[in-house]
């Protein structure tokens, strides 16, 4: 019988064929598509701040600011990078390497409920696109077309010397 392994997320026995390998780390299947999960956000973000404040690789005063974020206020890597985007793109901020990635402290909330606020447009415009589009086609008939109007002075009738009105 095979040694069983244990999943370094959550503590579970592992049979063989259970068992992912992420990192030289056992998981099962739960933990292992979070580890990726996050492993994947984790690189998007490093990627989004190097090109974003045009270096090689972050800074360490970034690194620490950014594993701050995550222990002390448990924000994701994803939410991270998406509070950059919109301190970037929406609001129009520079990002400034010495003051490394401060601005996600103070907009993270703010990014929230844009993003918040963009999900809900989508589904409105979701729910619009099922409704079909009723026309209605009004004729307009002139009531009047026939009658001349007193405010209106005819030029046929000048040209010829007639009473204008």
């Amino acid at each position: 019988m095979a040694r069983l392994s244990t999943c370094k997320g959550c503590g579970k026995k592992l049979q063989p064929e259970e068992k992912h390998i992420h990192s030289s780390k056992t998981y099962c299947e739960e933990c292992f598509k979070k580890i990726e999960r996050e492993s994947t956000e984790y690189k998007q973000l490093i990627e989004f701040i190097c090109n974003n404040y045009e270096l090689e690789k972050p800074t360490g005063f970034m690194l620490k600011q950014i594993k701050e974020l995550r222990t002390e206020y448990g924000y994701s890597y994803a939410a991270m990078t998406y509070t950059l985007w919109y301190c970037k793109e929406i609001l129009n901020k520079s990002l400034i390497e010495k003051y490394g990635v401060a601005l996600i402290k103070h907009y993270y909330d703010e990014a929230k409920d844009y993003y918040s606020q963009q999900e809900k447009l989508k589904e409105q415009i979701n729910k619009l696109s099922d409704v079909e589009v009723k026309t209605k086609v009004v004729k307009k008939t002139s009531m009047n077309s026939n009658k001349k109007s007193a405010s209106l002075i005819d030029l046929g009738n000048l040209l010829e010397g007639g009473d204008s009105n």
